[in-house]
Formats: C-alpha cells, structure tokens, sequence
C-alpha cells in the first residue's frame, strides 16, 4: 500500500510507494577540518652529511560517518523458549533506550535468541515451554549522517642525507608513529569501544637507499691508471640498494565464545588486570606457520551439567584461560580494537649497474635489478584471530602474504630484471 502525502506535503519516510531508502543529515554541514602542527630541527654534521628530526602531528575532525539514531519498535515471533521470560531478559540484556541516551540498538531476531539460549541451556525439546507469543525490541531503521567522527596522526620522524662523495650517497628515514581511527562497524553503537590503532600504519619503519659507485678504473682511487681495455672490465661499475623495515599491521582479538556475547556488540575477550594479549611470533608446526598459540576456550564445561539445567548462565563464574576472561553478560571484552601486531615487514631490492663509455656522444649501459633480494616473505595477519581456540588448527595460523605481496608489487616474492640502455 502506498503511503500518503499529508496535508502540509510532507512524504512519508519510505517514501510513497514504500520502498525508499531514505537517511537523515544535519541541517547545517560543517566542512572536514585537518589540523596539522610540526617542529623541526636540522643539524649539518658535516660538508656533505646532515641529519633532521620531526615532530609530526595532525587531527582530523568531523569528516562524515554514518551513525544510526532513528528507532522504531517492532514486534518478533518466538515460537518456544527454554526458560521463563525473567530469566531470559536477564540473559539476553537488551538495553534500556533511557541508559542508551538515544544511541541505536543492535537488530534482534527470533533465530538469534533461540540460537544464543540453545547454545547455553541442557534442556531437551520436550522440556521447552513456551512462555510468551510477542517480544518487543529495538530495530535500527534509518541511517543518519553526522559530521562527528575524527582521526589522528603523530610522529617522529628522523632523517640523515648524505650528499655524494667519494662515491657513496644515502638517504635513511625513520618514523616512529601512532595512527588511531574509529572502526566503522561498531562506531554507530558506541565510539569509545570503536576507537583504536589505525589498521593500515605501522608504528615503525625504517627506510634507507644507498648508492655508490665503486672507486675503481681510470680516473678512480684504484686503478686511475688503467687503460681502455681494463677499464671496460673493471670501471663504471655502480651498486644500489633500498632497505625497507617496518613493525606488523594491528588486528583484533576475537574469541570463540561470540553466540554468547554477539548481543553485546563486538566479541572480543577481557584481559585480566595487569596482563596483556598472548605472545606473538612466528612458530612452524606440521608445516603450517602461527603467529600465536591460542589458549584454552573460554567454555562452560564445568556448569553444563543436568542439575544445572535452566539456570540463568550468567550467574555461573566466568571462565578463565591464560590472561582472558569471557565477558559478563551484556558487557564488551576490554581487549581493544587493534590491539594485537601482526609480523613485521621486511624487504630489501638491489641492483647492480655497469657503464661502458663507447665514445665521446655514446654511452651503454648494463644493468642488472633484484627486488626482495632475499626473497624474505611479507607475513599477513592470521586470518582466524581467536585467541581461545586451542585444538583449532586454522586459530592463530598464517595463510598468506600481505594483500600487495602479489609478484609485481613492492613487496612480493623475488623478481629479477635484466637491461641495457644506450646513450647519446
């Protein structure tokens, strides 16, 4: 049915024909604003070396993100439930839209809570009861646009240059940074939980080019005096290499235990006060590579018995394994969004050049590439982050290289590369 224009020509939210998908923005828009702020300091060591150090700031305020405010009430079928109404309120802890101070709730569906009570409750099907026909909850309806999300960036930053001399030039930077940004799945609900390291910076590299021509044939510290035919063999000879070094990319810890807590938000672990995540690095085993070595599950082995049948699961203990928690009921984990590094990058591309003078209008060139010399692979971030799956042979494992680690890119396997190039 269509909907109706009213008398003041306003058109319904769905539009008349229902099916629009409409969002809401402010009525006055303010512009991204970047604050950006350094300090430098440069020092001349000697004629041809200096080296420079950088502070390095920036904000960046009220870019555009979507956060979701318009609520509207609906009505969900549960057929049969496992315990009385009390006890699954108390379970599932839909939240109260006073204590949410207008912010939207996460969509709840039948599946979803038969789905959750299933996974906690030792009750057979005969035993269910079915305990009520409507359950009013939250659902997110419109989209609204608001021009309040931020990021920030700050660093330092050293530099040494070295002019040419005696051959030898090099340029090395260094950085030392913190990216952070809002996660954009979880930023609508509440920003602090999404607020963490940015996913693409690394809090460390270390980048040097260096060039030098070797010091060899006519004209040079040895062999100045060679003749043209030795000096086509032993001069003009150049070596180029870049070094690049950087800390691993963050991720995110999750836990196996996400049906329990999913009506929470995010379904990360908590770390016990004073502790930290599990130690990563890289360990080969029954030819696969890890990054960590997950702990126990956070179950509920223990409380899963017959007498326990129908109690309310959150009044058991929480379980415990290594320095993590399960999360109590209704709460989010407090290990952060990007608060675990991945493996570090580490490449090096080289290249050996030789120059023949053929007369005075005509030079050659041969010259000779090598990209990942050491054919050192960038390492991804595991693609199963849970850090309580022990047992689970996928939890903690490296399938893959970095997404731009494909052959062609900076960082991907070893390539070599031949050419000549002629002057005149």
């Amino acid at each position: 049915m269509l909907g109706s224009i009213s008398p003041q020509g306003t058109l319904p939210i769905d539009g008349i024909d229902g099916l629009t998908a409409a969002g809401a923005r402010p009525l006055v828009q303010r512009l991204p604003t970047i604050d950006q702020w350094n300090a430098t300091i440069q020092r001349q060591v000697t004629s041809t070396l200096n080296i420079t150090a950088s502070y390095i700031g920036n904000k960046e305020l009220t870019f555009l993100r979507v956060r979701v405010h318009l609520i509207t009430r609906t009505k969900l079928q549960l057929v049969r439930v496992p315990i009385s109404w009390t006890a699954l309120r108390a379970r599932v802890h839909w939240p109260d839209l006073r204590q949410l101070n207008h912010r939207p709730i996460a969509v709840v569906s039948s599946s979803t809570v038969s789905r959750h009570l299933r996974t906690q409750d030792l009750l057979t099907q005969t035993r269910r009861a079915k305990c009520f026909q409507h359950l009013l909850a939250a659902r997110l309806i419109r989209l609204y646009y608001g021009n309040d999300a931020s990021n920030k960036y700050n660093a330092l930053q050293v530099k040494a240059e070295k002019r040419v001399s005696s051959g030898l030039q090099f340029l090395a930077h260094y950085t030392f940074s913190h990216a952070y940004a809002y996660d954009s799945s979880y930023y609508s609900v509440n920003p602090k939980v999404a607020w963490g390291p940015n996913p693409y910076n690394r809090n460390q590299v270390f980048v040097a080019n260096t060039i030098y021509e070797l010091p060899v044939g006519t004209g040079k510290k040895f062999m100045s005096d060679a003749g043209r035919a030795m000096n086509l063999v032993v001069g003009g000879w150049q070596v180029t290499n870049t070094l690049t070094y950087g800390t691993g990319l963050p991720f995110t810890p999750s836990i196996a235990e996400c049906g329990a807590i999913a009506d929470a938000g995010p379904c990360r672990p908590n770390i016990a006060n004073g502790a930290s995540n599990i130690s990563t690095g890289v360990t080969n085993s029954g030819g696969n590579t890890y990054w960590f070595t997950p702990v126990a599950p956070l179950s509920y082995n223990a409380d899963l018995t017959p007498g326990n049948a129908g109690v309310d699961s959150c009044t058991f203990a929480r379980p415990v394994s290594g320095p993590y928690s399960l999360p109590g009921c209704g709460q989010i984990g407090n290990a952060g969004f990007n608060s675990m590094r991945g493996p570090h990058a580490f490449f090096d591309d080289m290249a050996i050049s030789k120059t023949f003078i053929l007369t005075e209008r005509f030079r050659a060139q041969f010259r000779f590439d090598a990209y990942n010399v050491f054919n050192h692979p960038v390492l991804a971030v595991p693609g199963n982050t849970c850090v309580d799956c022990a047992g689970n042979s996928n939890a903690g494992q490296i399938t893959d290289i970095e997404a731009d680690s494909a052959p062609g890119s900076p960082v991907g396997m070893r390539q070599l590369q031949f050419g000549v190039r002629l002057t005149f």
